[in-house]
């Protein structure tokens, strides 16, 4: 369990660099091209988007990971300990439950466009469509692996508190 939540951290911690660099070099060039030389580039903007989707898609088994998820902490925070627990185990499972179906549905959202070789149509026709669609899967199934390695030491914590 401990490798899947090393393995979500480092990569948020990785792709969160390497995407925001890139991020801004790539806007940064297509602002210069644009205004100071007046030739802006057809796929700038399209890279952009498709980085930052797919890394959106990415940091959500590292959010998890790391405990930075959205959580009602003004009434977590007043619970007793064992509650706390319990509320845990029920939150991983129904995470579970939940990104399980966007890792099915995505799958078959996504399967179709890896076959098709699905492109963009734009200027640029590249296969951002095709990338971010293959993300969705990835990113759930991260998730899904993240909320077993949760619920299960959610468990272990509770069982040594009972």
């Amino acid at each position: 369990m401990q490798h899947i939540t090393s393995f979500n951290r480092r990569l948020g911690e990785v792709s969160s660099v390497l995407v925001y660099s890139a991020v801004f070099i790539i806007t940064i060039l297509d602002v210069a091209l644009r205004y100071f030389f007046n030739s802006p580039t057809i796929w700038g903007l399209e890279l952009v988007i498709a980085i930052a989707g797919v890394h959106y898609l990415l940091a959500g088994p590292a959010a998890q990971a790391t405990d930075a998820h959205v959580r009602i902490d003004a009434i977590y925070n007043f619970l007793p300990k064992r509650m706390q627990r319990i509320m845990d185990v029920v939150s991983g499972s129904l995470t579970f439950v939940f990104v399980a179906i966007v890792f099915w549905y995505g799958l078959k959202q996504a399967w179709p466009a890896i076959q098709a070789g699905e492109t963009s149509g734009g200027g640029w026709n590249s296969h951002a469509p095709t990338i971010m669609k293959a993300a969705i899967p990835l990113g759930a199934g991260l998730m899904c692996l993240q909320a077993i390695a949760d619920t299960i030491n959610s468990v272990r914590r509770l069982r040594h508190e009972w």
